[in-house]
This record gives C-alpha cells, structure tokens and sequence, in this order.
C-alpha cells in the first residue's frame, strides 16, 4: 500500500493512536451536534466478507505515514470515527492478512467539513453526505465586518470632532482636557524643538502586533490559521513574535541616539542594558512561564528570546558608538550611506548567521541525519526522535527535556515522542539578526532625513529580503533549500518576516507620521505600553471578566470571549493607561 509502511511496525512505535478519534458500533442514533470542533462524524459500512482497517494521514503532515486509527470494520458491518475538518485528509481502507502483507481496498482524499455527517460504503470508495456541514468561517467574517463598522464610526467621528475644536492633537486626550478630567494638570506643554517628534507609526506597528498577539494566545476563536504553523508555514500567530523583535531592533537605534545626545558614559549605557536583559529573562522565567515545579521549569521562552537578542544587539551598539556624536544624514542617492560605517556591525551578525547554518546543516546528531530539519515522528519512521534536528539535539544537551517546552505544535498531528523548544537556544542566533534588521530600520529614520529617502530605502530593503526569502525556500511551504519554519527560527523565515515589516513600517509611516490620515488610533496607546499590557494579559487572561468556563465550545462562542478579552486589554486597559499618563518601560 503506497504510503503505508509496515502498519504493525508503526503501530508499535505509536501506540496505536491515530489522528482521528475512534467510536465503533451501531451509529443509526449518532448526531453530529454531538461533535467537538473541528469534528466531522463518518460512517463507514462494508460489503467485505474480511475485516478492514483504517488508516489516515492529514494533508499538514508533511510527507507523513498513515497512521491506524483503531477503528476495524468487520465483514458486513459498519463503525464510526470522527476527523478533523481543520485540514484535507487521506483515508485509506486496508486488508491486513495477517501475515506482514496488506492490500488497499478503497484510498479517498476529501475536506471533510466542520459537523458534518457523511458515509462512506465499502469496497466501492463512494461517500456521501448525510447531514451537511456548517460553515465556520462565519463568526469571524461578522467580527470582521463589525470591527470595520466600529472603527468607520470612529473616523467619522474624530472627522466631526476636529471640525468642531480643531487642530491636529490627539482627540482623545484633547477630549479629556477640555471636558475638565485633566484641569489639574493644566495646558499641554509645548513640545522642546530640540527634541525629535516620537515615531507615532512605531507605536502603532507595535500596538497593533500586541493586539494580535493578545488575541492568538488566548486562542484566536479555535481557527487553525490563528494558531501557530504545525511546522513548515506561517499563520498569523506566527507573524507578532518575529515583529516584535524587529520592532525592538528599531526602538533600540533611537534610545542609543537619545543617549548619545546626552553623552551618556558607556559603562553606564552598559548598566541599563544588563539590568535591562536580566529583568526581562526573570520576568518570562518566573511570571510568564508560572512555574510551580524547579525539576521541569522551563528555562527557554519568549520573554528569554527577547533578553538575549536585546543583549546582543545592544552590546554590539554599544562597542561601536561615539558618545557625544551628532546624527549624519544622507541624500537618497548615496544609498551605501547608512551601511558603510556599520560593516563591523554586519560582520559580527553574518558570522552568527554562518555559525547557525553551520550547526543547523553540518553538525552530526546522533541516530539522526546530518541536516535535518524535519519533525520526525509520523514523517519518519526511522528517526522519530529526530524532531528538530541539531536544534533540538543542542537543547536537550544544554538543557534537557525536563527544562524545554513540552506542548509543542506538531506534537498531535505529527505525533512527536520527544519534547522541542520553538524558543530554544541555537534560534536565539537567527534572532539576533531579526533584531538587527529592525536595528537597521531606525538607521535608515536617523540617516536620512527627508520622507521620501526613508520610504525608499525600507521598501527596498523589504522587497529584497522577501525576494531572497522566496529564492531560498524555493517559493514553497515544504521543501526547497531552507523551509520558512517558525518553530526552528530559519534564516528564510527570518527574512520573510523581516519582509513584511519593512513594508508594513512603511505604510504606518506614510499614513500616521507622513500625511497624518490616521491617529494611529487605537494601536498605538498599547504600543507605548506593551510590556505593561502584554505582562497583565499574561497573568490574568484566564480570569473573569477577561475570560470564562465555556461548557460547549464553538468558533462562535470561543471567538467572542477571545475577541472580548483581548480587547479589554489592548484598548481599554491601554486607553486608560494612556489617558493617565501611565507609562511603564524595562
């Protein structure tokens, strides 16, 4: 049977646990509103005078085995088991003689849809449709369409505000002072003319990355795509993390030209950056993570990832900075302007890029292939453990399994046996040059200093690193030279990323600090106060009001709550922060 390689062998390596759930018997009274999510009911009834077995595999598997469900259907006989409808799924039906030989009886390749009842009659591989499936992508096509009715509102109404008051303030805080919440504080400050205006876009990139991310860990209403990619791939859950890393790069050039201003000692500057690093390492250590148990703390994490690529990138800074210096700018044709007197810097990163690929390619893993980069398990039976390759063989040396995350994203669909770390340690090297792209941004914000060189030089810088991502991964989600994968940090998911934010960056700067078309409104307040925020959510999203025990969870219900909660935090919690002038940094 192609694509079947010796069922009991895997059945012993697996357990016997298949990718679908299993229930047997006589289903005449079975109802499909019994289904989980992402459930479908099949029925599946033989003709046969032998007893077939079934075998699945999910099409987000990659490359992988069919996996035995459990479910044996005896001759003239029907059983049950239920799919996931979240992706395509093979089927196949198998005649075990009992004696190491197989014979495939029906093969059938479908998407089956979310409780949706169908049947499937043997050995004539014909499936039908008893009871029709919902669509699921409905409740978050109403929460787009009101969320986009909401914020039509809101222009309109900030439009109707300035024409009756006027200006070009920030119209909430405006809103607060002349309805008398602020008189205590008095007229707002004129701003000094020798300090430089904030980049409002930043902040709103950053909100409105925090938003996402809000909404994604508290589960992004159940959908597969709202979740982190299974392993080769992006989602949108995949896309805040890396952005925020580069977001950081950027923020950390403006605060050292800021403190390079006030010719601040370097061994000072130093200071700031290991108390900064350490806090943030011991915040996602012991506050993140909420261990309860010093035998299996985890010791990776992204709170940790941000600590040692901030380190990194800032050190590097440091060693190359002139205190006392004055910023240079630069006319849009002298485009080398604004990498020359970095090539130190560019250096030092590449040589971290050349290590990472060296170990990731060419560092021998025991009992793996050398180079691997598959997830092991259902997609290689000959090396199961192999999940990771040198990036999980180098975590488990340094850190152990005990000490690494253990409710990773391929573990069900891939049936990983081993524990693997996304944050682990040799990703913290690919990171590190995320960090120093967004670095590489604000050098472009402080090189130049007319509109149009900026906006040139990030789109340029954007579409090349998209076009170099496309070229190493082949223009492909699984295969080519370097996959685009998330859980192992790979240089091409590096660039990809790095990609969007360029021209993300681009876009909120044109429309937020270049035409002012957009206040920024509602991002950018959870942007100046994303640690407070992010840190909050994390602690007490699984609390009342922000949260609550749902007894039969739908998208639609779990969409609400997640949406709801996330919404307390990013823009109430956030609003009242910013309205209060409460800004907590690291």
């Amino acid at each position: 049977m192609a694509g079947c390689r010796g069922p009991g062998l895997a059945r012993a390596l697996l357990g016997c646990v298949g990718l679908i759930l299993l229930t047997q018997g006589d289903v005449t009274e079975a109802s499909p509103f019994d289904l989980k999510m992402d459930r479908a009911l099949l029925t599946v009834t033989s003709d046969l005078t032998y007893p077939v077995e079934a075998w699945t595999v999910s099409d987000v598997c990659y490359q992988c085995n069919l996996s035995f469900t459990g479910l044996i259907v005896t001759s003239r006989s029907s059983g049950n088991l239920t799919t996931n409808t979240s992706y395509p799924t093979r089927l196949d039906f198998v005649w075990n003689h009992g004696n190491g030989t197989n014979q495939s009886v029906c093969s059938h390749h479908y998407h089956y849809g979310e409780y949706g009842h169908y049947k499937m009659q043997l050995p004539k591989c014909k499936l039908s449709t008893l009871t029709d499936p919902v669509n699921s992508n409905i409740p978050i096509l109403v929460a787009f369409f009101v969320y986009v009715a909401l914020g039509a509102v809101w222009v309109v109404a900030s439009y109707l505000y300035r024409r009756r008051f006027g200006g070009e303030e920030d119209e909430m805080r405006h809103l607060l002072i002349n309805t008398g919440r602020h008189n205590d504080a008095g007229p707002p400050k004129p701003e000094s003319p020798a300090k430089p205006r904030r980049l409002k876009s930043l902040d709103t990139f950053r909100g409105m990355c925090l938003c996402i991310m809000a909404f994604v860990n508290y589960g992004g209403g159940g959908y597969w795509f709202l979740d982190h990619s299974v392993w080769n791939g992006i989602t949108v859950a995949d896309l805040v993390f890396p952005w925020f890393m580069w977001i950081m790069g950027t923020s950390t050039a403006l605060s050292f030209r800021g403190l390079q201003r006030k010719a601040t000692p370097k061994l000072t500057i130093f200071g700031k950056i290991v108390r900064r690093t350490i806090t943030l390492f011991l915040l996602g250590l012991f506050i993140v993570n909420a261990p309860d148990d010093w035998a299996t703390i985890r010791i990776p994490g992204v709170l940790q990832r941000f600590a040692v690529s901030y380190f990194a990138v800032s050190t590097m800074m440091l060693l190359h900075m002139e205190v006392g210096g004055q910023e240079e700018h630069y006319s849009r044709t002298e485009w080398y302007r604004d990498l020359v007197p970095y090539w130190k810097q560019w250096l030092f990163v590449l040589c971290l890029l050349a290590v990472h690929t060296c170990l990731t390619f060419l560092m021998p893993v025991p009992g793996c292939p050398t180079g691997y980069l598959g997830a092991g398990g259902l997609s290689d039976l000959d090396h199961t453990n192999c999940t990771g390759g040198a990036a999980g063989y180098i975590d488990n040396w340094l850190l152990t399994q005990d000490h690494i995350y253990g409710d990773e994203t391929p573990k069900h669909e891939y049936q990983i046996l081993v524990n693997y770390d996304p944050e682990g340690v040799l990703g913290s090297l690919t990171s590190i040059f995320m960090t120093f792209l967004g670095l590489q941004a604000g050098k472009i914000l402080l090189s130049y200093e007319d509109h149009g060189s900026r906006l040139v030089r990030w789109l340029l810088w954007g579409i090349g690193l998209g076009l170099l991502a496309i070229l190493l991964c082949e223009g492909r989600q699984n295969g080519g030279w370097v996959p685009i994968n998330k859980n192992l940090w790979s240089v091409t998911f590096v660039l990809s990323l790095a990609s969007m934010a360029f021209i993300l960056l681009s876009v909120y700067y044109f429309l937020v600090d270049v035409r002012r078309w957009w206040t920024g409104f509602p991002f950018f307040m959870a942007g100046m106060n994303s640690i407070s925020v992010y840190l909050c959510h994390g602690v007490f999203q699984k609390y009342l009001p922000f949260s609550w025990k749902i007894r039969h969870e739908t998208h639609a219900n779990l969409l609400f709550m997640h949406l709801f909660g996330s919404s307390l935090w990013t823009i109430v919690f956030a609003s009242y922060l910013y309205w209060n002038s409460i800004f907590i940094n690291i």
